[in-house]
């Protein structure tokens, strides 16, 4: 490779065009990231150009470039391997200034900055060769309209026509920039040592832009020949500052394979990739203590999908170029097994948009459901396994796709509620991933067979017996963070719904309550025939602790009515409950005969409702017939 320090105007007063390979990502610039910098920079060159006359040139950084092979007589061609931002933003300030010129009515800077940013009629044969710049697909149409509406004032008539485009960071860009030369225009300058000088016209200004944006901003331009390895070089560039996620390192790596294999690669983008360049992609969402992009979570589980095995997130791109790379791919009679670029590409596209789909679920009730019940059980370790039910079974088998999530539910909520480990789950759903997708069939029969042949405690279905024990006696409020057990309780209330009574949504803010109060001691004494006896008393004692935490003993409300309930006895907390609650939760103590009282037998009795309310909504189908 050869490496050179070049000025701006070395770079573009040529016939030229740089391409941006549309495997590169879109143009993510913005203020905090890249403009600000850039503009101070600019700033303090112009300053000292109108203060002292003359500036020592200034260094932004490097750029990659690859020469591509033009017919004779054509523009001469390069992509940008490395510095797309760097290169996409100067072009977008040169257009500002174009702009500024063509404001003061100064042809002699308009054609200047012109040939910097255009390349000249009589030079091209086909429109899109006047760009000195060609971003990728995504960024295109923004890019042209600012190119060629020369004022801020057509640009908003065309935004107008195509609103949409008010979101792209290349529209962004060159209003900031625009209205950061306005302002320079105007202001006074000072120099260094803050005296004031006499203010320069518009001329000296644009002289003064000129020069610094001609010959002041240098880069150094490296110049891959044959035998550089492009894709090696674009890692290595990009393994430092501020890193590419991996998706777009996973799409550079893809269309320069597709190039390779000689694929049209604008149309394999606009059939596969375009989607992914969506700005829904790089929403940052909460995973544990982390935020992580949602591509980033997405490849994360069609990674597992695909090699059937563990993958950290630290390693989705080494372990998606190894998985391409390998010749004997593990079988999968459901999914399939891509081996060409575009195979790949479509396959991500076809499980992207599935995954898009889960976020988006709010058509399909019982998927909306089971994931919002998933976020009580504080797991994602399902969503390679759901990823391949969906593909395989939607949308012409729904109702199967829904038993299995009827099971998958049954299965983690029980084990939430009896209090198993979910440590191995990552292992246990790649396991039933691996076994589905060898036999080639999948089922809520199949996957209820999976789950039943372990008896460990790390894998096992627990069946009724255990799941109704939990229920009656294990403190699942103390034991439980609390917007688990909000969850299986909304659960329950959902459960309980009536079909003579109006089908209501839970209102917000829900809090749990405790019916006997954990401070019980002043309005809930303990029972007459034990309070003589000291033995008696400490027995009772601890069995009504035991028991306060239980689900027997709790419920739901609103947090208005939380502080009028709060401690209060039985017989002025019942009448308040039976007043203001519509839940169907609170329909028990209207309806059973032992709610008239409360103590610890009614407590048992409650929970051995819920537990049989807890089995019809969450069955033991492993063993059911």
């Amino acid at each position: 490779m050869e490496a050179n320090a070049r000025d701006l105007e070395k770079i573009f007063d040529r016939a030229i065009q740089y391409q941006i390979p549309l495997f590169q990502r879109p143009y993510v610039w913005d203020v905090d990231k890249g403009w600000l910098e850039l503009w101070e920079d600019i700033e303090d060159l112009l300053t000292k150009q109108l203060v002292r006359g003359k500036v020592h040139p200034h260094f932004m950084g490097a750029v990659v470039l690859e020469q591509l092979g033009t017919p004779t007589g054509a523009v001469e061609t390069r992509q940008i391997i490395d510095g797309q931002q760097r290169f996409t933003t100067l072009q977008i300030v040169m257009m500002a200034c174009r702009d500024h010129a063509i404001r003061l009515a100064s042809d002699k800077f308009r054609e200047r900055f012109g040939d910097l940013v255009s390349n000249r009629e009589n030079r091209i044969d086909h429109k899109d060769e006047t760009y000195k710049l060609w971003p990728t697909n995504s960024d295109r149409a923004a890019y042209r309209v600012v190119h060629d509406s020369g004022s801020p004032a057509e640009l908003e008539k065309h935004l107008k026509l195509m609103p949409a485009l008010r979101a792209s960071n290349i529209v962004g860009a060159y209003q900031y920039f625009w209205k950061n030369l306005s302002n320079w225009f105007m202001d006074d300058v000072e120099g260094d040592d803050g005296k004031q000088y006499t203010q320069p016209d518009a001329s000296d200004r644009l002289d003064a832009l000129w020069t610094v944006m001609r010959g002041k901003l240098q880069l150094v331009v490296i110049d891959l020949d044959k035998q550089d390895e492009a894709q090696v070089i674009f890692e290595t560039m990009n393994a430092l500052g501020e890193p590419l996620l991996p998706a777009d390192l996973i799409k550079n790596f893809l269309f320069r394979q597709a190039m390779a294999e000689g694929s049209e690669v604008e149309k394999l983008y606009e059939q596969h990739w375009a989607g992914f360049d969506d700005k829904h992609w790089r929403v940052k969402v909460k995973q544990g203590r982390n935020f992580r992009t949602l591509i980033d979570l997405f490849l994360n589980f069609y990674l597992v999908l695909l090699t059937q095995d563990d993958v950290r997130s630290t390693h989705l791109f080494s372990v998606f170029k190894s998985y391409a790379g390998e010749e004997d791919k593990k079988e999968n009679k459901l999914v399939g097994v891509p081996n060409t670029a575009a195979e790949h590409m479509a396959m991500m596209a076809r499980f992207g948009r599935i995954y898009r789909a889960f976020g988006e679920a709010s058509q399909q009730p019982r998927l909306a459901t089971f994931l919002r019940r998933l976020e009580a059980v504080d797991t994602q370790t399902v969503f390679p396994f759901l990823l391949m039910a969906y593909d395989a079974l939607m949308p012409d088998r729904q109702g199967e796709f829904d038993k299995i999530l009827g099971v998958i539910e049954s299965f983690l909520i029980r084990r939430m509620v009896i209090g198993l480990t979910t440590k191995n789950y990552n292992r246990l759903f790649i396991e039933l991933t691996k076994a589905l997708a060898k036999s080639g069939e999948i089922s809520a029969a199949s996957v209820s067979a999976w789950l039943a042949r372990s008896t460990a405690d790390s894998q096992r279905f627990p069946n009724n017996d255990e799941f109704s024990k939990a229920i009656l006696v294990r403190p699942i409020y103390d034991e439980l963070a609390q917007y688990k057990v909000r969850a299986v309780l909304e659960a329950i209330d959902g459960q309980l719904e009536h079909a003579k009574s109006e089908a209501l949504a839970l209102p917000a803010g829900l809090t749990i309550e405790h019916v006997m109060p954990q401070s019980w001691t002043a309005n809930w004494p303990l029972p007459h025939d034990v309070q003589g006896d000291p033995l008696k008393m400490q027995e009772a004692r601890l069995r009504r602790y035991r028991l306060i935490d239980t689900l027997g003993n709790l419920t739901l409300i609103t947090y208005s009515l939380n502080p009028s309930l709060s401690n209060g006895a039985w017989k002025t907390k019942r009448p308040e409950l039976l007043k203001f609650s519509k839940l169907n939760l609170t329909r028990y103590f209207y309806e059973d005969a032992n709610a008239k009282a409360w103590n610890e037998d009614a407590i048992l009795a409650r929970g051995a409702s819920l537990a049989q309310t807890m089995i019809a909504l969450w069955p033991d189908v492993v063993r059911a017939t």
